[in-house]
């Protein structure tokens, strides 16, 4: 069977951070925060939670692949914002 087993869902690997940071190079005031061994439930919690905030103009989040257990959270803020 191809399907991977089934810990790799929500055990991190040794040396594996659960969230890491990247500032995005095409888009000004934005990041892109990596979120290992998550899935669609955690990604449209955080994305709606961004949306509430007046400083925030853009927010979302992509499942890179269905057996990939991660996403990445994008979020661009206002100039001067927090």
């Amino acid at each position: 069977m191809n399907a991977p087993p089934t810990f790799e869902s929500f055990l991190l690997y040794e040396g594996e951070k659960k969230i890491i940071k990247e500032l995005d190079t095409k888009v000004t005031n934005a990041a892109i925060f990596t979120i290992n061994k998550e899935d669609h439930t955690l990604g449209n919690m955080i994305r709606n939670q961004l949306l509430k905030d007046p400083n925030v103009l853009f927010a979302g989040y992509k499942v890179p692949h269905p057996l990939e257990h991660k996403f990445d959270a994008i979020k661009e803020k206002k100039e001067g914002g927090d």
